[in-house]
């Protein structure tokens, strides 16, 4: 089984001056059918799922088993105990049978029935069947002692349903299915060859941009998206600096061709060392709101020559897609 997904969602920071370093869409699962686009947003972090199930799974049809098979990909490749999958697989089985769904009560989207509204993300980022996984993994394992609190419960305080019971009525057959995809894995890929230049480091909102601001001189472009979406590397380069940073909280900074610097800041987890070399779209860091910050975001600066430049202006002028959503 070969499939390929993307995973992929408002906020500023304070004005950063220079500051010294100072530590280091699924394709056919059960077929051969070509990849298909599951609604992903620009700027997606592109990876392939591989495997083969290792059994049957039976009432549950190509692309109901295609959404199994992200759902668990996405929960190993985030090191999610398998617990957490099975409880994934029967929130998604009580929400929408598997279904990526563009419709739901009010504006709820997808497989766990995500809403906009209630800042799940945009709705091409919930339709995004990995993109809606992460962000069920990401609330899952912040609960205190999920895994001692059984499925319903833990499924529960995730979605917040007006019927909680429902859950564990699915659990049996989560189970089920994810002996059945426990093959199943995901891996980084490079992006398309359209894009294998520069990509959008994360899918998110346009909030602070380049320029004067509050008296001072704003260096880069704030990306708001929720603590814990993935931030991958805008080009192919090399990590010259990967920790704390006065002012950024944690950061990562990666030197690329023609002497091109880009910065991501306020990072809550970094994935990346120094001295390091990275392709585009190769996650480096997860989206947090740590240093100088009024919310969760990505600081996205670009330096070509050591020059801070309009992020935005830049990516136009590589015909790169755009950066951010307005």
């Amino acid at each position: 089984m070969k499939a390929t997904m993307k995973l992929a969602v408002t906020a500023g920071c304070a004005t950063l001056a220079p500051v010294l370093f100072l530590s280091a869409s699924l394709g056919a699962v059960l077929g051969t059918d070509g990849a298909r686009d599951a609604g992903g947003a620009s700027g997606s972090l592109a990876c392939t799922a591989t495997g083969t199930p290792t059994g049957s799974v039976a009432g549950y049809d190509r692309d109901q088993i295609a959404n199994a098979a992200t759902i668990v990909a996405v929960g190993k490749q985030r090191g999610v105990p398998e617990y957490g999958w099975v409880i994934a697989i029967a929130t998604a089985i009580t929400e929408s049978r598997l279904r990526n769904l563009d419709y739901g009560d009010r504006d709820s989207l997808g497989l766990f029935q995500q809403r906009p509204s209630m800042g799940w993300g945009t709705r091409a980022q919930i339709l995004d069947a990995a993109y809606a996984a992460t962000q069920f993994y990401r609330r899952l394992v912040a609960l205190p002692n999920w895994q001692q609190t059984g499925l319903a419960p833990a499924a529960q305080a995730v979605q917040r349903s007006g019927f909680p019971e429902r859950y564990a009525q699915h659990e049996q057959e989560a189970r089920h299915i994810v002996g059945a995809l426990t093959g199943v894995s995901c891996v980084p890929a490079p992006p398309s060859p359209s894009n294998t230049s520069w990509v959008t480091p994360v899918a998110g909102r346009c909030t602070s941009g380049f320029g004067p601001r509050s008296g001072e001189f704003h260096r880069g472009q704030d990306i708001a998206a929720p603590i814990g979406t993935p931030i991958v590397a805008a080009s192919n380069g090399r990590v010259i600096a990967s920790g704390p940073a006065s002012g950024y909280g944690l950061w990562v900074r990666i030197e690329h061709a023609q002497g091109v610097i880009t910065t991501y800041g306020h990072n809550n987890r970094n994935f990346v060392a120094v001295g390091q070399s990275v392709h585009a779209g190769q996650p480096i860091a997860e989206v947090g709101n740590r240093g100088e910050s009024t919310g969760p975001h990505v600081h996205f600066q670009v330096e070509p020559g050591g020059q801070p430049t309009d992020p935005v202006a830049f990516y136009q002028q590589q015909h790169a897609p755009r950066l951010c959503d307005l």
